[in-house]
């Protein structure tokens, strides 16, 4: 994924895509905060698009 790399976008212009509402209607109808009281939907999200740009080799 070095593709990203030669880019001229970061992750925050990315993230100005998304509208937060969107990302609190998604958790709400998924219920994906439901047992988890740190770690939120949203923070997984983010985290999950931070480890795109920034790492060459994903993995679980």
């Amino acid at each position: 994924m070095s593709v990203f790399k030669d880019h001229k976008i970061s992750l925050r212009h990315v993230l100005e895509f998304i509208p937060q509402a969107l990302l609190s209607h998604l958790s709400a109808s998924t219920k994906v905060d439901y047992y988890s009281k740190v770690l939120h939907g949203k923070k997984m999200f983010y985290l999950l698009l931070f480890s795109i740009f920034d790492n060459e080799k994903l993995s679980q």
